[in-house]
């Protein structure tokens, strides 16, 4: 059974946005609707004759389970040919053009977008990129295959709640997809040029005074920020940091593997590659175990499922999430949870109905696509903290969202006085520059929509 769509005001304005525009950007929150907002500007442009059919980028999990499940759901959009180009079934239909809309990861276009475009007409004018963020590194692979057939698309709309997962400079590739370059220019050295200093080596930007405003004005008629503490009456989220103390052993062997790398560090010529390798090894430390040679796991301590333990009995058989960076760190939660199970999205209806208490997830596996999770739980549990804004973000709004009937928990473990203080100061910032930029567009607008 198909629903009849019948837009909130703030899809409303989404759709309006989109009337007179060929490019545009939405910048909304998880759960604010972007995809039926998307399929019915998809539909009614169709229908219109404006638009021949949409090619649509997205992660893997949100092609082969979002998008078809929205457009079938939906009365506007449920006559709308959906088919995967990962298949061949796909491919068959983008040749014959006998659909509307073609599926594609962002891993597939290197391959598939050189035979795609050797067709003298495609059957879609429209672009859609999904997860609009995931284009934010300009020398990528997939960002150069994409480049090359832009002419190709007329029209395109990129969709995002994470614009900028890192900083100001992860904007310059994500809008040239959109614009050509129009608004930030066509080079990248030329856009860090213009608006960022660096330092001597050339691998630290910091964004110079005013550049920001400035990018934000050149932005403004491009992009429509809409969050979603504007808009949806979801309950209050509590971030509380639970710290614990490395043993004296493991803070020792913490101390030594810092001084070894960083002496390692400053020799290196590769500083941001070898900058990873010392993170990620002193990130096994504080998370309990590390990977010996052959990939032997020895455990270091226990401090932090010491500490998780003690939220599992705080929170009795509440339903928990419970995020690992390491496969061995996963390992051991499951070992010491009794009960507790690995994340699969078909233990969803489960985990709904209360039966899951404890569900252990890799972050870059669940960061989008999944919905649900809201209905069965409130509580998150970071063992390790990541890096990436954007999965940070994105996942911890797998609970954050619409649907949500309670205030959300979220819980991050960490080992006071070592790297895992660094990655939340990270993350601290990153989520600043984040605001800053929404925020900023949002006040430019509404300036714009007041003259």
């Amino acid at each position: 059974m198909t629903e009849p769509f019948s837009p909130f005001p703030y899809q409303e304005t989404m759709i309006s946005f989109a009337d007179d525009r060929d490019s545009l950007a939405l910048f909304a929150s998880p759960g604010l609707g972007k995809t039926p907002v998307t399929l019915k500007i998809i539909a009614d442009r169709i229908l219109e004759g404006r638009c021949r059919g949409a090619l649509v980028v997205a992660p893997i999990r949100v092609g082969l389970i979002t998008w078809p499940t929205q457009v079938a759901r939906w009365e506007h959009s449920a006559w709308l040919r959906c088919v995967n180009l990962r298949t061949k079934e796909g491919m068959e239909a983008w040749k014959k053009g006998s659909a509307d809309i073609y599926l594609i990861n962002p891993e597939m276009m290197p391959k598939l977008l050189p035979q795609m475009m050797k067709q003298k007409r495609l059957p879609a004018d429209m672009l859609v990129i999904d997860e609009l963020s995931v284009a934010k590194n300009p020398s990528s692979v997939r960002f150069k295959a994409l480049s090359k057939h832009l002419d190709r698309f007329t029209q395109r709309i990129g969709l995002t709640g994470t614009p900028v997962p890192n900083s100001y400079l992860d904007l310059f590739a994500q809008i040239k997809l959109l614009d050509d370059g129009e608004r930030l220019g066509r080079s990248f050295t030329r856009f860090k040029q213009a608006f960022f200093d660096s330092d001597f080596m050339g691998y630290k930007f910091t964004i110079k005074a005013g550049a920001k405003e400035t990018i934000d004005a050149k932005l403004a008629d491009l992009c429509l920020v809409m969050l979603g503490d504007d808009y949806l009456d979801v309950p209050t989220c509590t971030t509380e940091d639970i710290e614990v103390a490395l043993p004296p052993e493991a803070k020792t062997a913490y101390k030594t593997l810092e001084k070894e790398l960083l002496i390692q560090l400053r020799k290196s010529e590769v500083v941001a590659l070898n900058a990873a390798t010392l993170t990620g090894k002193l990130l096994q430390i504080t998370s309990g175990s590390v990977y010996g040679e052959d990939r032997i796991v020895n455990e270091v301590h226990s401090a932090k499922i010491d500490a998780l333990k003690k939220l599992r009995s705080k929170h009795g058989k509440e339903p928990m999430l419970v995020l690992t960076a390491f496969k061995h760190e996963a390992a051991r939660v499951l070992a010491a949870i009794p009960g507790s199970v690995p994340f699969h999205e078909n233990l969803i209806p489960d985990w709904r109905q209360g039966k899951i208490h404890t569900m252990v997830c890799d972050p870059r596996s669940m960061s989008h696509g999944i919905d649900g999770l809201q209905d069965g739980g409130r509580i998150a549990v970071w063992m390790t903290l990541t890096w990436s804004n954007e999965a940070y973000l994105q996942t911890n709004a797998r609970l954050v969202r619409t649907g949500q009937s309670a205030e959300t928990l979220i819980y991050r473990i960490i080992c006071s006085g070592t790297v895992d203080e660094a990655v939340a100061e990270a993350l601290r910032t990153k989520s600043d520059t984040q605001s800053g930029l929404l925020n900023a567009l949002k006040a430019l607008q509404l300036l714009r929509d007041q003259r």
